[in-house]
């Protein structure tokens, strides 16, 4: 995680058992993998997955706008009409799904 116990856990366990046995490592840091752009195509590949349970119900929902593209905190905007607009379950498995897609950690998913 990038919780500041995991990351002091990484730095007193990890970063000094490795340097006892490779003399060579001047520091551990912790890195993210990289997720795919944030666009809107990227945000619909995600969405595409539930948009066939959210039919099946009369429901829908898209991309309104993505803010902050690059920046320490983007925001999805979504809007999401039908039935199953009104679960926070819902809302809670697609923001998951977003986070999980792109790997950001700042990222946020408001609903419209």
């Amino acid at each position: 995680g990038t919780c500041p116990s995991s990351t002091q856990t990484m730095k007193m366990g990890l970063e000094r058992r490795l340097r006892e046995r490779i003399p060579e490592i001047q520091e551990v840091i912790q890195a993210m993998p990289e997720g795919p752009e944030l666009t809107e195509e990227q945000v619909d590949v995600v969405l595409d997955g539930v948009r066939p349970f959210l039919s099946v119900a009369g429901g829908t929902i898209n991309c309104e706008s993505i803010m902050g593209e690059g920046s320490v905190q983007p925001v999805i905007n979504l809007k999401m009409e039908g039935s199953s607009a009104s679960l926070n379950s819902v809302k809670l498995e697609i923001s998951q799904r977003l986070q999980r897609h792109f790997m950001l950690s700042g990222l946020k998913v408001e609903w419209m």
